[in-house]
Parts: structure tokens; sequence; C-alpha cells
């Protein structure tokens, strides 16, 4: 289990992403994933004690480039994959048709 990363969803709503680093019987120990800047992200080394009900799911990996979110740079900090749909083409403009529509919605109030 140590070394397992989770997602953690604290009292107040928020979901983050954490890496076990201990099991406390019935709390574990985790680090969790803090934006660095610059579009890195890194694993703070001050230890945060959650209950275990607070695991709200478990990747299946140890290292965060293995959940297929993160890659890892040459500093040994991460990066977000971009998951924007790269097969999407936006349509030119050329392509795009009017409506024709001339309906102005100062003219519904007026009605």
């Amino acid at each position: 289990m140590e070394n397992q990363i989770v997602d953690i969803e604290f009292e107040d709503g928020i979901t983050c992403i954490g890496q076990i680093r201990r099991d406390l019987i019935s709390d574990f120990e985790v680090a969790i994933l803090d934006y660095a800047g610059y579009g890195l992200w890194g694993f703070n080394e001050e230890l945060e004690t959650v209950s275990k009900d607070c695991i709200s799911g478990f990747y299946d990996t140890t290292n965060l480039q293995g959940t297929g979110l993160y890659d890892i740079t040459k500093s040994g900090l991460y990066e977000l994959i971009d998951d924007s749909d790269e097969e999407y083409v936006l349509e030119e403009e050329s392509d795009c048709e009017d409506s024709g529509s001339e309906v102005s919605l100062e003219d519904e109030f007026l009605s």
C-alpha cells in the first residue's frame, strides 16, 4: 500500500492526488501533489495524516506518470498531460455558414 497513488477527498469537498507514504492502521500519512509553478507539480514532503475514509480512489500504480495524467520532467517535477482532443479540427470560417436568422433579443422584449 505504501507509495500507492490515490485520490484524497477532504471534508471541504476538495479532491486532490496524493501518495501514501505510511500506513498508520486507521490513517495514512500522505504526500499531497502541489502546484510548484510554471505548469509543474510536485509532492509536498511535509506529510499530512488523513483518515482512510478520505481515500476516494486508488490508482493501480506507485508512480504518478503511471496514472496517465502527468509526465515526469528532467527536474523530477511533473507536468500535466494536455488532455485536449488532438483529433478535433476547428472549422475554418469559410466552412461556417450564417444561419441567416435576424432574430434580436431586443425585438423579443418589444413584443
